[in-house]
């Protein structure tokens, strides 16, 4: 047997030692070191090739700089070579290209499920009982924007009565729009106990000299005698009218929509597995609970009371517009970069921890003056890190300005480094998915294209099919 033994690949001859093939026995190469053969020919790349031949000879495998890392696994497994026989340098790089693979084919995945639900047409062309195709038509009027005009017109509607419900909740807290109590307010207010106390809140409230002269002479005492004994309470609050029926009109709308859904929808379970379906919930039943208190007890409605601060949750009906964001694509890739993201955030919100303990810390220690305690001293390094600086509080000695210069650098720094990674990542899932769009559009207007020829072919009558 020859000590040497040829190897065509692609054409090219390569003579190697039988000694330079049996390094690696397990190999591909290092297997044909018992073979009688004079001459082996393999289709593969070269420069694959060459790279696995230097393997052998040198006992280091590096992946060549022509060659896509995507291909680099098939010419590894096809040679008999696996990665953790790489060199430190192209293993990382192949690793980092593996794990962007895998994220790249989850993020096209969830793109095609959005992208069928985004283009599913009206249901009502469906098959089923009338009762199925009319559900399954409101479903899609409900939770399809853009299914059809009809749905779009309803998007449309709905979110402008999710924006007014906030609008009107912002609005009812600010006295500007608080209505001053009048007689009959007061009337409400006091209810049977009114009668005991109607003539000291008449002298009170009346601008009309004759009117509080009347009251007077009837209980013959002065206005400081009549109302000594008797003040107005100064927390009541009145919120005004407009708002209560708008309020009432929204809670009917939402309850409604909620109701519809419930019943159009296709699963029950899945329908109470969302999120946002229990926003609408806890907001239609915190509105419903409010209203009914209300009017149970009239003259809660006039005190603070713990139900008020239930209408805080109808803000949280304004995270319903973020159905929208899954037709956008800069929101889908923003989202899905986040969830892959994981590690970057902990590795930045770990270094924000430190440094706010360690920052917080030596400020508090060299200037106790200013800063109270420790936690006031680490609400100050966030704030100092973020370069946020609200001035609220301020070293006040040369040794706490120096720590507070080192606590702003090393938050520029700590952003510096990690806000970058999340960068990267965006950009990489949305350059995708701006690919993914348009090989989208590509195959559809080829489809409307060629659709039309294939069909004319299978329907001319005249063609001569022996031809």
């Amino acid at each position: 047997m020859a000590d040497t033994i040829t190897v065509n690949v692609s054409g090219r001859r390569f003579e190697i030692g039988r000694d330079v093939l049996s390094r690696f026995p397990d190999s591909t190469l290092g297997r044909l070191t018992s073979s009688t053969q004079k001459e082996v020919f393999f289709q593969r790349p070269m420069s694959g090739f060459k790279s696995v031949l230097g393997y052998h000879q040198t006992g280091h495998l590096h992946v060549p700089a022509s060659m896509c890392l995507g291909a680099v696994q098939d010419e590894l497994a096809f040679w008999g070579l696996t990665i953790n026989d790489l060199e430190p340098c192209c293993k990382r790089n192949l690793n980092k290209f593996n794990k962007l693979q895998r994220d790249l084919e989850s993020f096209e995945k969830s793109m095609k499920d959005d992208h069928d639900t985004f283009n599913s047409r009206g249901c009502c062309q469906l098959t089923g009982s009338r009762l199925t195709k009319g559900r399954r038509c409101l479903w899609s009027l409900l939770d399809k924007p853009f299914s059809s005009i009809p749905a779009r017109i309803y998007f449309a509607v709905s979110s402008l009565m999710v924006v007014l419900s906030v609008v009107v909740v912002f609005l009812q807290s600010m006295e500007e729009f608080k209505k001053d109590m009048t007689l009959e307010l007061w009337r409400l207010y006091y209810g049977a106990q009114f009668q005991e106390h109607e003539d000291q809140i008449r002298v009170m409230l009346s601008s009309s000299s004759a009117e509080i002269n009347e009251i007077l002479e009837q209980h013959n005492q002065t206005a400081e005698e009549l109302i000594t004994n008797f003040t107005l309470p100064d927390n009541v609050l009145f919120e005004n009218e407009v708002f209560d029926n708008i309020g009432v009109f929204l809670t009917s709308f939402f309850m409604l929509e909620l109701l519809l859904r419930v019943l159009s929808c296709p699963s029950i379970t899945r329908f109470f597995k969302s999120i946002m379906n229990w926003v609408d919930i806890l907001a239609v039943a915190f509105a419903c609970s409010d209203a009914i208190h209300h009017h149970v007890s009239p003259p809660e409605r006039f005190r603070e009371n713990s139900l008020d601060y239930l209408g805080a949750f109808q803000i949280l009906r304004v995270l319903r517009l973020f159905r929208l964001a899954k037709h956008v694509t800069g929101a889908k890739v923003l989202k899905y970069t986040v969830s892959t993201s994981y590690k970057e955030f902990g590795f930045m919100v770990l270094l924000i921890v430190i440094n706010t303990i360690v920052f917080g810390t030596l400020v508090f220690t060299v200037n106790e003056e200013t800063m109270k305690d420790l936690p006031f001293a680490a609400w100050w390094a966030i704030v100092t890190m973020t370069t946020v600086g609200y001035g609220d509080v301020v070293p006040s000695n040369y040794q706490g300005r120096f720590v507070g210069v080192l606590c702003a650098a090393m938050g520029i720094m700590t952003l510096a480094l990690t806000v970058p990674l999340l960068v990267d990542n965006f950009v990489t899932f949305y350059s995708y998915a701006s690919d993914f769009r348009g090989s989208e559009e590509v195959t559809k207007l080829k489809k409307d294209k060629v659709s039309p020829m294939i069909v004319s072919v299978v329907d001319d009558p005249t063609t001569n099919r022996d031809k």
